[in-house]
Protein backbone atom coordinates (compact mmCIF):
# COMPACT_ATOMS: atom_id res chain seq x y z
CA UNK A 1 0.00 0.00 0.00
CA UNK A 2 1.36 3.65 -0.97
CA UNK A 3 1.19 6.65 1.42
CA UNK A 4 -0.95 9.87 0.61
CA UNK A 5 -0.52 11.28 -2.81
CA UNK A 6 1.40 14.75 -2.45
CA UNK A 7 -1.69 16.61 -3.31
CA UNK A 8 -3.25 14.83 -0.09
CA UNK A 9 -0.43 15.93 1.38
CA UNK A 10 -0.46 19.19 0.01
CA UNK A 11 -4.55 19.87 1.78
CA UNK A 12 -3.32 18.44 4.76
CA UNK A 13 -0.57 21.19 4.65
CA UNK A 14 -3.06 23.77 4.17
CA UNK A 15 -5.61 23.31 6.22
CA UNK A 16 -3.10 22.77 9.49
CA UNK A 17 -1.60 26.51 8.41
CA UNK A 18 -5.14 27.53 8.15
CA UNK A 19 -6.25 26.34 11.57
CA UNK A 20 -3.01 26.75 13.22
CA UNK A 21 -2.96 23.40 13.79
CA UNK A 22 1.15 22.64 14.80
CA UNK A 23 0.11 18.93 15.75
CA UNK A 24 -0.47 18.43 12.48
CA UNK A 25 2.44 20.82 11.36
CA UNK A 26 4.74 18.39 13.18
CA UNK A 27 3.23 15.25 11.82
CA UNK A 28 3.68 16.39 7.74
CA UNK A 29 7.43 18.13 8.60
CA UNK A 30 10.04 15.80 7.83
CA UNK A 31 12.45 15.67 10.95
CA UNK A 32 15.72 17.24 8.23
CA UNK A 33 13.18 19.86 7.51
CA UNK A 34 15.04 22.69 5.79
CA UNK A 35 12.92 25.74 4.79
CA UNK A 36 14.99 29.05 2.57
CA UNK A 37 13.23 32.56 2.33
CA UNK A 38 16.07 33.82 -0.29
CA UNK A 39 14.50 37.59 -0.46
CA UNK A 40 15.59 37.60 3.38
CA UNK A 41 18.62 35.50 3.30
CA UNK A 42 17.36 33.26 5.81
CA UNK A 43 17.51 29.50 6.40
CA UNK A 44 14.60 27.58 9.24
CA UNK A 45 16.02 24.04 10.29
CA UNK A 46 13.26 21.63 11.87
CA UNK A 47 9.97 21.86 13.06
CA UNK A 48 10.66 23.94 16.19
CA UNK A 49 12.50 26.54 14.81
CA UNK A 50 9.44 27.23 11.98
CA UNK A 51 6.70 27.05 14.47
CA UNK A 52 8.51 29.38 17.01
CA UNK A 53 8.71 31.63 13.77
CA UNK A 54 5.10 31.91 13.42
CA UNK A 55 4.22 32.04 16.75
CA UNK A 56 5.97 34.74 17.48
CA UNK A 57 5.46 37.28 14.53
CA UNK A 58 5.36 40.45 15.87
CA UNK A 59 1.26 41.66 16.17
CA UNK A 60 0.24 38.09 16.43
CA UNK A 61 0.84 34.90 14.40
CA UNK A 62 1.24 35.23 11.06
CA UNK A 63 -0.67 32.65 9.24
CA UNK A 64 -4.04 33.76 8.37
CA UNK A 65 -3.78 31.87 5.18
CA UNK A 66 -6.74 32.59 3.07
CA UNK A 67 -7.47 28.63 2.70
CA UNK A 68 -9.59 28.99 -0.44
CA UNK A 69 -6.61 30.44 -2.39
CA UNK A 70 -4.61 27.74 -2.12
CA UNK A 71 -3.50 26.26 -5.65
CA UNK A 72 -1.36 23.31 -5.89
CA UNK A 73 0.99 23.28 -9.20
CA UNK A 74 2.10 19.86 -10.01
CA UNK A 75 3.51 17.72 -12.90
CA UNK A 76 2.25 13.80 -11.75
CA UNK A 77 3.77 12.07 -14.84
CA UNK A 78 7.37 12.55 -15.46
CA UNK A 79 9.08 10.69 -18.59
CA UNK A 80 12.49 10.04 -18.92
CA UNK A 81 14.42 9.06 -22.65
CA UNK A 82 17.94 6.64 -21.89
CA UNK A 83 20.77 7.16 -23.72
CA UNK A 84 19.03 4.35 -26.13
CA UNK A 85 16.58 6.50 -26.61
CA UNK A 86 13.71 4.64 -24.71
CA UNK A 87 11.04 6.50 -23.26
CA UNK A 88 10.59 5.36 -19.09
CA UNK A 89 8.36 6.59 -16.36
CA UNK A 90 9.68 8.46 -13.69
CA UNK A 91 8.23 8.03 -9.98
CA UNK A 92 6.65 11.69 -9.53
CA UNK A 93 4.83 13.59 -7.44
CA UNK A 94 7.96 14.34 -4.85
CA UNK A 95 7.77 18.29 -6.12
CA UNK A 96 4.75 20.60 -5.01
CA UNK A 97 4.80 24.51 -6.03
CA UNK A 98 1.91 26.14 -4.50
CA UNK A 99 0.52 29.79 -4.56
CA UNK A 100 -1.95 31.25 -1.89
CA UNK A 101 -2.93 34.79 -0.12
CA UNK A 102 -1.86 35.80 3.29
CA UNK A 103 -3.17 38.41 5.55
CA UNK A 104 -0.87 39.97 8.36
CA UNK A 105 -1.87 41.31 11.50
CA UNK A 106 -1.66 44.31 10.32
CA UNK A 107 -4.20 44.02 7.60
CA UNK A 108 -2.06 43.52 4.32
CA UNK A 109 -2.15 40.93 2.17
CA UNK A 110 0.63 39.23 0.82
CA UNK A 111 0.84 36.45 -1.87
CA UNK A 112 3.58 33.31 -0.93
CA UNK A 113 4.98 31.36 -3.23
CA UNK A 114 6.22 27.92 -1.91
CA UNK A 115 8.12 25.34 -3.50
CA UNK A 116 8.30 22.07 -1.39
CA UNK A 117 9.96 18.70 -1.74
CA UNK A 118 8.64 15.90 -0.29
CA UNK A 119 10.43 13.02 1.15
CA UNK A 120 8.69 9.96 2.89
CA UNK A 121 5.71 11.85 2.26
CA UNK A 122 6.41 14.84 4.38
CA UNK A 123 7.57 17.98 3.62
CA UNK A 124 11.40 18.19 3.38
CA UNK A 125 12.53 21.29 1.44
CA UNK A 126 10.88 24.25 1.04
CA UNK A 127 11.64 27.69 -0.94
CA UNK A 128 9.50 30.30 -0.50
CA UNK A 129 8.78 33.85 -1.88
CA UNK A 130 6.49 36.57 -0.26
CA UNK A 131 4.78 39.45 -3.06
CA UNK A 132 2.98 42.18 -1.44
CA UNK A 133 -0.68 42.92 -3.27
CA UNK A 134 -0.37 46.33 -4.66
CA UNK A 135 -2.93 48.48 -6.56
CA UNK A 136 -2.29 48.37 -10.42
CA UNK A 137 -0.96 51.85 -11.78
CA UNK A 138 -3.24 54.01 -13.53
CA UNK A 139 -0.34 54.68 -16.29
CA UNK A 140 -1.15 51.00 -17.96
CA UNK A 141 -5.31 50.80 -17.33
CA UNK A 142 -5.28 51.09 -21.50
CA UNK A 143 -2.76 48.12 -21.77
CA UNK A 144 -4.22 45.96 -19.08
CA UNK A 145 -7.36 43.89 -18.55
CA UNK A 146 -8.65 44.09 -15.36
CA UNK A 147 -9.48 40.46 -13.17
CA UNK A 148 -12.22 39.78 -10.67
CA UNK A 149 -10.40 39.83 -7.50
CA UNK A 150 -11.01 36.52 -7.17
CA UNK A 151 -8.33 35.49 -4.58
CA UNK A 152 -7.36 32.79 -7.48
CA UNK A 153 -3.51 33.24 -8.94
CA UNK A 154 -2.90 31.54 -12.26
Amino acid sequence: MTGPSSREIFERWTRAMSAFDFDLLRELIHPDYVADWPQSGERIRGFDAFRAILESYPGGAVMAMEEDSAQLMQHDERWLMTPGYTVVPLAGGDSISSTHRTRYPDGSVWYVISFFTLKDGKMWRATTFFAPEFPAPEWRTHLVERIANDRSVH
